[in-house]
């Protein structure tokens, strides 16, 4: 099984890369217009996003699109801390970069993950059920696993992808944290 999500995961990687930026513009733009209008996200006041490496949708244009929402960046946490914190950003340069080289805020209030109401979650690639394969460090896993003991506490968890990124059927392991929604250029899956 970890050979599949490994190889998967390779193929996925490279498949987003090979993108061109048109088409990822294009995405990031289609994107951002149907998360702008889904419920979930006009509900949500505090919202977790992601800086975008790898060829991940950018989603950083709903930070300009809707200042009256307060935006967070996850930051890594220093070992032996296994979980991500969330600090506020309201879009401006940053200048620090960390171990995996994704900027960071460097200061800012820090919001529990427990308080967000909503985490847009990046993705290597998702199943229509809410499964989510992840770049393999399993930091959101970690930081949400309070929801598999309390179902329905914390944020909703929509991950963002391109429908390239969409298979079948993904491999489940039981420290998965599942998804209630996919995001993609193409269309909204709705996973609860």
């Amino acid at each position: 099984m970890q050979e599949t999500k490994a190889q998967l995961r390779r193929r996925m990687r490279a498949a987003r890369r090979g993108l061109s930026r048109y088409r990822q513009r294009s995405a990031a733009t289609a994107v951002v217009s149907r998360l702008g209008r889904s419920s979930p996200f006009r509900r949500a006041r505090h919202i977790g996003i992601y800086w975008p490496m790898d060829g991940e949708v950018d989603v950083r244009g709903l930070v300009r699109q809707f200042p009256d929402k307060r935006f967070y960046l996850p930051v890594l946490p220093a070992a032996p801390r296994p979980q991500l914190r969330f600090r506020h950003w309201s879009g401006g340069a940053l200048n620090y970069r960390n171990r995996y080289r994704i900027p960071e805020p460097l200061r800012g209030p820090l919001q529990s993950p427990w308080r967000l109401d909503l985490v847009l979650v990046p993705l290597v690639a998702f199943d229509p059920a809410g499964g989510r394969l992840g770049m393999g460090a399993g930091f959101y896993d970690r930081t949400f696993a309070f929801k598999r003991r309390l179902p329905g506490a914390g944020p909703q968890m929509i991950g963002v992808a391109h429908q390239l990124q969409c298979v079948e059927q993904l491999p489940v392991d039981g420290w998965d944290i599942p998804l209630s929604a996919v995001v993609t250029e193409r269309r909204l899956y709705r996973c609860d």
